[in-house]
């Protein structure tokens, strides 16, 4: 009975053990919509260092899993202990939805960018308008789902998938956007080399005329002489 039991406790150490090695300087968040006080032990009754919000990023430093609570330290360098089940290994709704839509911006700033080259250019260049229509309606998309993510950021699973479509959608938003870069710059360097060689023409067309002209007027003396 004596060996049983200690047993049992080694098994239960070693759990422990592996629990809390696992866990070590994994990256946490606290979730959605709380503020919760991070404390200086793993008690609830211990002195309170500092009371943090939703989607603030932590490091685990170690679990103590007969109570339930992470020691941890803030990206300011705060250490501290707080509740395990408050907090989670993926960042909150509220900041991948944040990040998405500063990715949304962005892509839009180089839409508009690009949209005024675009204007710049001769009308009928009508490749790289057929691009900048494309990616107008991406756009477009684009915004119409960050909306409806935005009205069911509180499902988090449904955000994750939303969010994995839309990182998708940007990626190749971003390849259009190089794309019609590109042919702009051809499209300028044409137009640059079309205007040399017009340009060369007109100086040979003018050389010539600068030689005949004189020998015919030449001829004209000589035989009216």
């Amino acid at each position: 009975m004596t060996r049983f039991s200690t047993a049992k406790v080694l098994l239960g150490l070693i759990t422990t053990a592996a629990i809390s090695a696992g866990t070590l300087a994994e990256t946490r968040w606290l979730s959605d919509e709380l503020w919760v006080n991070l404390r200086a032990s793993a008690s609830d009754g211990a002195q309170v260092l500092q009371t943090i919000g939703s989607g603030t990023r932590m490091e685990t430093l170690s679990d103590t899993a007969e109570n339930g609570y992470l020691n941890v330290r803030t990206e300011q360098g705060t250490e501290g202990w707080i509740p395990r089940r408050y907090t989670q290994t993926n960042p909150t709704a509220a900041l991948r939805l944040a990040n998405v839509e500063a990715e949304r911006d962005q892509l839009q700033q180089q839409l508009t960018e690009l949209e005024e080259r675009h204007r710049q250019l001769l009308a009928n260049r009508g490749d790289v308008s057929g691009e900048l229509e494309i990616l107008r309606e991406e756009n477009e998309r684009l915004a119409t789902e960050l909306n409806e993510i935005t009205a069911i950021s509180g499902d988090a699973i449904a955000l994750d998938d939303r969010n994995k479509e839309l990182t998708e959608n940007n990626a190749r938003l971003k390849n259009d956007l190089d794309l019609a870069q590109s042919q702009l710059s051809e499209i300028r360097e044409s137009n640059d080399s079309s205007m040399l060689l017009a340009g060369g023409a007109l100086i040979f067309v003018g050389l010539v005329l600068g030689v005949v002209l004189p020998r015919i007027r030449a001829k004209r003396r000589d035989s009216w002489a």
